[in-house]
């Protein structure tokens, strides 16, 4: 099987079943912004991610005994495993880990704006690496979205003031997330996905735990909040979210999965605004709708 293609046993999904999983994976991406905001009162960002993905991998080597996959993991492909791991540190490690270090000074709003940059790069690199075809109409989709967190991020710079050290760190972590999803396009055809989220979260967590050591001392404080916000990122993010762009980067392909960073301003903002009261400038709600109709053109790619 050759880079960017998908296995023949791959079955052919509807577009409506893509945008409700890509939806529900976006909500969910969403929401971590603001869990993570709740667990850094708590300790430090990168001591909050090591537990993280630890307490992730050591579930899902508990529940893989009844809900895993059937098909046993092929060491021999060691191609496919040091890619697999090669994207899981990129995603986890390096994304999340500069995404909630810049956090400490960004609104979890902005910082789901931030974020949102990322389906275009994602895409100009799929079609140039992974030769895939995208058609106009994603690409005015993609424009229109991109015009959409633009405007908004124009209106945060003057309405609500971020730190610039922060924002950097957001956006270069957002760079590891795209690279990410391309080396995630490279092995979902080859690697079963509960087997790759088997490879990619306890290593994260193991990768981030030394450094979360050295800079944090590995300090909480502990109280519900923060083993509330643990439990939630660990399960329903870190497993869900995983398998969920696993999923759509093997039936819809690298450009329209990461598409679905899009909703995340209007999510990200959304409960920002709701469970934070973080404020909402005007210039968000008219940014959101180029970016829901630029998501509904992505969804109908012309072939």
């Amino acid at each position: 099987m050759t880079a960017g293609t998908i296995s023949a046993s791959t079955p052919t999904v509807s577009a409506l079943r893509i945008a409700v999983i890509g939806t529900t994976f976006s909500f969910v991406w969403s929401s971590a912004f603001i869990a993570g905001k709740i667990g850094m009162a708590s300790s430090g960002p990168l001591t909050l991610l090591s537990l993280r993905f630890l307490l992730a991998g050591a579930i899902l080597t508990v529940l893989g005994r009844w809900l895993g996959p059937k098909v046993p993991l092929v060491l021999r492909d060691r191609q496919a495993l040091l890619t697999a791991l090669a994207a899981g540190l990129l995603t986890n490690a390096v994304y999340l880990g500069l995404t909630y270090t810049g956090m400490q000074t960004v609104p979890a709003g902005l910082t789901a704006i931030l974020v949102s940059t990322n389906p275009l790069l994602t895409s100009s690199l799929a079609s140039a690496w992974l030769k895939e075809t995208f058609g106009w109409r994603g690409v005015l989709g993609l424009a229109a979205g991109f015009v959409g967190v633009i405007w908004i991020m124009g209106g945060r710079a003057t309405s609500v003031p971020a730190d610039a050290a922060g924002v950097i760190l957001i956006l270069v972590g957002t760079i590891a997330l795209a690279a990410s999803t391309l080396l995630n396009r490279r092995v979902v055809g080859r690697l079963d996905p509960w087997n790759i989220a088997l490879i990619q979260l306890p290593a994260s967590g193991l990768a981030l735990l030394p450094i979360a050591w050295w800079h944090e001392g590995l300090a909480i404080s502990p109280n519900a909040a923060f083993f509330g916000s643990l439990l939630y990122q660990a399960t329903i993010v870190s497993i869900g979210t995983t398998l969920m762009l696993l999923w759509l980067v093997r039936h819809g392909g690298t450009a329209r999965a990461s598409s679905f960073h899009l909703l995340n301003p209007v999510f990200g903002t959304l409960l920002a605004v709701g469970l934070l009261g973080e404020a909402i400038p005007a210039t968000d709600l008219f940014g959101m709708v180029p970016i829901v109709a630029g998501l509904a053109l992505v969804l109908r790619p012309g072939r």
